[in-house]
């Protein structure tokens, strides 16, 4: 048998050279090769194939294994890989399925192909996953899956056992067993290692936790995942507005929940659509760029607008415009610093507004120091480069209330769009841009022009 590194290696190494090794051989050869593969191994080469190789892949693999790889494609490629697998192959795939993953598999298709897959499903299963898809997606009912392991207080741990066993063959990666009453509502939690370490005799009802932690079904996904976050939960129980038990959320679906916000914060910081990939083609990312960079030039004329006030004393004075990239660069620069910061504390929950006046005060006094070491350094610099002590005066008093003002708007734009509901990530970056390239401007130049007698 061939070693699986041996694979890893040559997929690695060259993936041209793989794909040649896909085309000279056999069926046979290559479903050995997949058996010696993870299925996230699997998943990271089908989304690499052409539409041909694709299908051919997925339809060497069997029923069970597919269900596997397919929820580990990333979102951008799922829809591609489905188009090359037969729906009557692929209704078979979504039986060995959890519901959640299901559910993803059937957003991803058009409306009458999964309407035909859900009528080709067992009713009971059928029914769940249409629950699921009317949740948001990114709520924490559209995360959940309904697979799970629930037995009443009156049980003993030694029936709960045996009903983990029946049930472990559709229920994977049970954690908890979950306590519900009568009526559903859930009531309590036993973990596993709980049962494990129990006497079998005794009841559920004698050991199981009674304060869980559970998840609103119209939770946003943020908040599930800080839920994870704070208390290292690898799986959480979902609950309607009565408490009744409806599903679970497990630790890897929130890894891609985290993964995911942290994208999207990060692509909206730079303007960048969250829908845009590497591998996109040139018209895509013009299609996508183009909107923000027009609104980004709006801004960058308003900045200009401000310059143009001043033309007369630039006129007198040209070695200003050398030094006018120097405030404006580096306000955005401070700017940056404190949105990426509060930014980033906004989205993990360590600011808000109780604690807002002493982070922005302290954001304040960094500006300010900030601005006055490195304007002290620029008027040194500027009064060597041009021997005129005022205009390093004017260069440092511009580059510490610029970087100050940086700062005020580096920490209180995100929280205005904060309070104003709005994703701070949204458009920070730009707003707070164009207020240290008008404020650096303005300050810069309305000083040499209050000091121009001094300056020429």
């Amino acid at each position: 048998m061939i070693p699986r590194s041996f694979f890893l290696q040559l997929i690695d190494k060259e993936f041209g050279e793989f794909e040649e090794f896909l085309k000279q051989s056999t069926d046979d050869e290559i479903r050995q090769f997949l058996d010696e593969l993870h299925p996230a191994d699997i998943a990271d080469i089908v989304e690499r194939l052409d539409e041909q190789d694709r299908g051919r892949i997925m339809a060497l693999l069997s029923e069970e294994r597919a269900a596997e790889v397919l929820p580990l494609i990333e979102e951008y490629h799922k829809p591609e890989v489905l188009d090359a697998i037969p729906e009557t192959t692929l209704t078979k795939i979504v039986l060995h399925m959890d519901s959640d993953d299901v559910t993803d598999i059937l957003e991803d298709l058009p409306k009458e192909e999964a309407e035909e897959i859900l009528d080709s499903l067992p009713q009971k299963e059928s029914d769940e996953v249409r629950q699921l898809m009317s949740y948001p997606p990114d709520t924490a009912g559209g995360l959940m899956q309904t697979e799970l392991v629930a037995v009443s207080p009156d049980a003993t741990l030694g029936q709960a056992i045996h009903l983990i066993r029946e049930k472990y063959s559709k229920v994977g990666d049970i954690i908890n067993l979950y306590v519900v009453n009568e009526q559903g509502l859930l009531i309590g939690m036993v973990p596993l290692r709980t049962l494990i370490l129990e006497d079998a005799g005794k009841k559920v009802s004698e050991v199981m936790e009674r304060d869980v932690i559970s998840a609103l079904v119209d939770m946003d996904q943020e908040q599930v995942a800080e839920l994870f976050r704070k208390y290292d939960f690898i799986s959480l129980p979902v609950v309607d507005q009565q408490g009744k038990l409806l599903g679970r959320i497990l630790v890897d679906d929130i890894v891609d929940v985290i993964q995911e916000e942290a994208s999207e914060d990060m692509y909206r910081l730079a303007g960048v659509d969250k829908e845009e990939h590497v591998d996109d083609t040139p018209l895509r990312s013009i299609r996508l760029r183009l909107p923000w960079l027009s609104f980004n030039l709006v801004t960058a004329i308003a900045a200009a607008t401000v310059v143009s006030f001043f033309q007369g004393t630039i006129q007198k004075v040209v070695a200003l415009a050398v030094f006018m990239p120097i405030v404006a660069g580096m306000g955005g620069n401070a700017g940056t610093q404190s949105l990426t910061v509060i930014t980033r504390g906004i989205a993990l929950g360590e600011l808000t507004f109780s604690n807002a006046k002493r982070v922005l005060l302290k954001e304040l006094i960094g500006g300010l120091t900030n601005g006055i070491v490195l304007g002290g350094l620029m008027a040194l610099l500027a009064y060597l480069y041009k021997g005129n002590p005022m205009l390093g005066v004017v260069l440092g008093l511009a580059m510490i209330c610029n970087m100050f003002m940086a700062a005020l708007a580096g920490t209180s734009i995100p929280l205005i769009l904060k309070w104003a509901r709005v994703d701070p990530a949204l458009a920070s970056g730009v707003i707070v841009t164009t207020f240290t390239d008008v404020t650096g401007f303005f300050c810069f130049l309305g000083l040499a022009t209050l000091f121009l007698h001094y300056l020429t």
